[in-house]
Formats: C-alpha cells, sequence, structure tokens
C-alpha cells in the first residue's frame, strides 16, 4: 500500500456496498477518500474540507447527483474540482445531462475496478497540471510586477534627473540674450542660443510626456468630474487658434448640437486634444484647414479631429499608437516629435473606457476620432 496520500477524494453515494468497495480501490492506490451518503451531506463535507475529487452518485434520495454537481460548481472555490458521475444510468441523455452541468467523466454501474482507477488516475494527472500551470502563471505575473515597478521607477528616476540639468541650461541660454556680441558675431550668436532653446524645449516635451506615459502605465486614477462639452471644445480650439494663424491655417470649430456634462478628467481629455491639434496643425501645409467637431448620440461622444495635411500611408496606421513611432516618409519625419503623444492619446481615451482610431489617406489629410461612451446628463437650462 502506498504510503503518501496521492489526494483527497470524497465518494457520494447511498449504497454502503459501493461505497466500501470505492474506498478500498481507492485507498490501496494511496488516495485519502472520504464518504458522505447524500446530497446534503456532500455539501457539508466539501464547505468544511474541499476534496481534490468527488466521486458521485446520480440517484440519491432527496438531492440528487445533477443537484450535488450544480451546487458544487457555483461555488468560486469548487468551480474546478473533477466530477465523476457513478450511475446505472448509462442511457445518451443521461450522460450527456452529466457532462453539460460540469461533470469531468462518467462511469455505469455496476463499475469495473481497473476502469475506475483509470478514469480517476486520469483525472487527478488533469488536476495536478491545471494546478501546475496555475503555479507558473502565478510566478509570471509576480515576476511582470516586479519588472514593471523596476520600469516604472527606472522612468520616474531618469526623467526626474534630467529636469534639473534642463532647468539648469534653459536658464543659462536666457541669461546668454542679454549679453552683448559684436555685430559680425550676433547671427551665429542668436541662431546658436536658439538652438540650445529648442533642444531644451524638445527635452522638456519628452520628459514630461515620459512621466505622463509612466503614470497612466502603472494606473494611476483618473480624477472625473463634470464639465460641459461645448464650453471644453472651444477651449481647446481657442488654445490653438494662434499656432494656426501663425501658419497660415484655417481652425474650425463645430459643437455639438445640444451641449451636456460629461464625467471626464478635464486635464488629461485636454492633454489628448493638444496632442490631436498640435499634430493636426503641424502636419498640414500653409493654407490648409484644421476641424475640431463633437456630436452627440444616446450615450456616445464622438470628437473629431481633420485636417487636409500630409496624411499617413495605410501601413503605418496600424502602428500610429505604439510609443515612439514615427511616420518613416521623409515629409513625415522633417516634422519635430516624441513619438509618445499618440500613445498617451490612446491610454487616456481607453482609461475613459472609450477608444481613438484614425482615417488617412496620403495626400488627403486625416481625421482622428475619439469614441466615449459616457453618461451624459443634459446641461440645466
Amino acid at each position: 500500500m502506498a504510503t503518501d496520500i496521492r489526494g483527497h477524494i470524497l465518494v457520494v453515494d447511498d449504497t454502503p456496498t459501493n461505497v466500501k468497495l470505492l474506498s478500498r480501490l481507492l485507498s490501496n492506490e494511496g488516495y485519502q477518500v472520504h464518504t458522505a451518503q447524500d446530497g446534503a451531506e456532500a455539501l457539508a463535507h466539501v464547505s468544511s474540507a474541499p476534496p481534490d475529487l468527488v466521486l458521485l452518485d446520480i440517484q440519491m434520495p432527496g438531492m440528487d447527483g445533477y443537484e450535488v454537481c450544480q451546487r458544487l460548481k457555483a461555488d468560486p472555490r469548487l468551480a474546478n474540482t473533477p466530477v465523476i458521475f457513478i450511475s446505472a444510468l448509462n442511457d445518451t441523455d443521461g450522460i450527456v445531462k452529466a457532462l453539460n452541468i460540469g461533470g469531468a467523466d462518467y462511469i455505469t454501474k455496476p463499475f469495473r475496478s481497473k476502469e475506475v482507477l483509470a478514469r480517476v488516475n486520469s483525472q487527478m494527472k488533469l488536476l495536478d497540471q491545471h494546478r501546475q500551470i496555475e503555479a507558473l502563471r502565478e510566478q509570471d505575473r509576480q515576476h511582470f510586477e516586479r519588472l514593471n515597478e523596476m520600469k516604472s521607477q527606472f522612468i520616474h528616476m531618469a526623467t526626474h534627473d534630467l529636469k534639473n540639468p534642463l532647468t539648469i541650461i534653459g536658464g543659462y541660454a536666457e541669461m546668454l540674450e542679454d549679453l552683448d556680441v559684436a555685430e559680425n558675431q550676433r547671427a551665429f550668436f542668436v541662431q546658436s542660443l536658439q538652438a540650445i532653446q529648442g533642444g531644451v524645449e524638445k527635452m522638456r516635451t519628452l520628459v514630461a510626456e515620459m512621466l505622463d506615459l509612466a503614470q497612466l502605465d502603472t494606473g494611476v486614477g483618473l480624477t472625473l468630474a463634470p464639465h460641459a462639452l461645448t464650453p471644453f471644445i472651444e477651449k481647446c480650439a481657442q488654445a490653438y487658434g494662434a499656432v494656426a494663424r501663425r501658419k497660415g491655417i484655417e481652425l474650425a470649430t463645430t459643437p455639438p448640437l445640444q451641449d451636456v456634462m460629461v464625467v471626464m478628467d478635464q486635464g488629461r481629455m485636454e492633454r489628448v486634444m493638444d496632442n490631436l491639434l498640435s499634430n493636426a496643425i503641424k502636419y498640414t501645409p500653409v493654407g490648409g484647414r484644421v476641424e475640431l467637431r463633437a456630436e452627440v448620440a444616446d450615450t456616445q461622444i464622438l470628437i473629431q479631429v481633420s485636417d487636409t495635411g500630409l496624411g499617413i500611408p495605410a501601413k503605418d496606421t496600424p502602428h500610429l499608437f505604439e510609443a515612439f513611432f514615427r511616420v518613416r516618409e521623409a515629409e513625415h519625419r522633417q516634422v519635430e516629435g516624441t513619438g509618445l503623444g499618440l500613445t498617451l492619446v490612446k491610454l487616456v481615451v481607453e482609461q475613459h473606457g472609450g477608444r481613438v482610431f484614425v482615417e488617412s489617406a496620403p495626400g488627403e489629410g486625416s481625421t482622428f476620432s475619439v469614441q466615449l461612451p459616457l453618461d451624459l446628463v443634459p446641461t440645466p437650462g
């Protein structure tokens, strides 16, 4: 007789002879056997000591095996516990019903010892494999969480450490503007200062976007509050009015026909609009047009930024929202960018339960759409 316990098995049968035979058979194979004579006793046993496997008779007084199995599977702690039905019923409908309600296998009476052992051993092997897989998944999850925490710490340390030298460089560049420089060197001096200041601004933008990305990626929550949609759209457009005029681009705004209050994190949604509007203006040639519009249908908000700019090749659109991705075309590469803006847009919109997508054609322009399935409240009055 085996000395190591291979597992705990609950035998549920109202016939003492069957219980005795199964108990002896399974005990000789190294299993710890527990018994119950009816459904109520079986449920009481599993609630205090969940077994590894249940051998369950169907025809029992009071509560039959089908109901016992259904109650077992309804308990989250026992949902993965294999149940092997043992019954004198050998009709197809009975077997199908047993399997449909969660039974792992079915043995007909009078049972044969070798068949019982083969089916029990098979289910126990599957159970062991399932547990091993779950243990590996848990190890992977913990490993991923440790790596993710290390990544977040590194990003925060790196970006914060970059802020101080950037501030110093920017400060000295401003001081240099006040210096008297010989006229023949003035043009070079001014050009060099502008290059320094431009580089500092690019680095500040990159640092800010990396910090934002790290916060969003690590699940920092939203600060939600109700905001009127129309003023929000108008405010976002006004912020880029001067930028569009300087480039000779028409910036149009089409607010929703009916204003509504939208529950959102206004600061983060403003960042979404900033990225979409600044991109539209940057990639639209002089004389082009950019439009910001919004509409409401039931509980769906659709905010769109359209432009008559360069457009995006079809091969690049699936990758637009990936971190650090830039369109490879030469004319796109001439426009400054970090490759993080659209990644932030996607993360923020998805945190709001929405989605973002793009339609574009090279040489014709692009339309970026933000769809937010939020609860809406009509504006009073």
